[in-house]
């Protein structure tokens, strides 16, 4: 018996090569899928009740992202981006190191403090278990830690870079547990002094006062 072909799937729009109406399509799906994501988590947001908030069809969503996996997989790009674009904008111009140190851990903990980037955590929590795409979404990370960390190079050129690389980690991990207890027991006006201490913490793995 002949071994089957494998099952040829359509290239989405973003494989096709963008227009400006696929882009706004894409755009238009995103922020829905979000908006459900804001209301009824990741469990309760399905592919029929995005399609149906959107007014369109589920196959015209296929058309777009492939799957309901491919839609969550753009939607955590997009929020990567969200977090690396608030740490580049804050580009540390200050001439203290530890003004620029400031500037930097608080341009990240705005987004990471924002209901939204609880959302990234649920799909990357949810992807990262799939084998199909677990390597993608450690890409992803991979990808936007990366030049995250080559801003704390750049900031700190003066400090070897092992040392930066270990004080950009110590950051990004302690603002993720706030963060996350932020979610689990609502904002506190602790989580600002846990920040402030995570900042002298960090300025001391750098040896700046």
């Amino acid at each position: 018996m002949a071994a089957k072909k494998p099952k040829k799937t359509s290239p989405t729009s973003a494989e096709r090569g963008e227009t400006p109406r696929r882009a706004k399509t894409r755009e238009l799906i995103l922020e829905t899928a979000l908006e459900c994501l804001r209301e009824d988590g990741l469990a309760g947001t399905s592919a029929t009740k995005i399609a149906s908030r959107c007014e369109l069809s589920w196959g015209v969503i296929q058309y777009h992202f492939g799957d309901r996996a491919g839609l969550l997989l753009a939607l955590l790009g997009r929020t990567f981006e969200w977090l690396h674009d608030s740490v580049s904008e804050a580009a540390p111009v200050p001439s203290e190191p530890s003004d620029r140190l400031r500037l930097l851990v608080e341009a990240m903990w705005t987004p990471m403090s924002h209901p939204d980037y609880h959302i990234l955590l649920d799909i990357q929590s949810e992807l990262g278990r799939d084998r199909s795409h677990r390597s993608e979404v450690r890409k992803l990370a991979r990808e936007i830690r990366g030049r995250i960390r080559e801003m704390w190079r750049k900031a700190f050129s003066g400090i070897p870079t092992a040392e930066v690389d270990r004080a950009e980690r110590l950051a990004t991990l302690g603002l993720q547990g706030i963060a996350l207890e932020r979610r689990i027991v609502g904002p506190r006006a602790e989580h600002r002094e846990d920040v402030e201490s995570l900042i002298s913490a960090v300025a001391s793995a750098l040896r700046i006062d």
